[in-house]
């Protein structure tokens, strides 16, 4: 993960597979997870210093839709829990 001084919070196919490991084999939630990667990454998120997320992943990489949908869910929803005034913009 990185955030970019513009504020866009870049996350990889590695930094998703990674929270999914922690849930599916530690048994954390999502949320919990992603705080976990932040800190292991020594990334700092405050009030509003995320404008945006985007994933960077390649074309071959990029999950199902329906599977795309939820993780953007839950990716959203863990940047609220430490930035509420994220407005759940996607970058494209």
């Amino acid at each position: 993960m990185q955030l970019t001084e513009q504020g866009i919070l870049h996350i990889d196919e590695e930094d998703i597979s990674t929270m999914y490991c922690y849930r599916d084999r530690d048994g954390m939630a999502f949320d919990a997870s992603f705080l976990f990667e932040l800190q292991l990454q020594e990334l700092t998120l405050s009030q509003g210093s995320v404008r945006a997320i985007q994933f960077d992943f390649e074309e071959e990489e990029v999950p199902h839709y329906e599977e795309r949908e939820r993780l953007v869910s839950e990716v959203q929803s863990a940047v609220r829990t430490v930035d509420t005034q994220y407005d759940g913009s996607i970058v494209k």
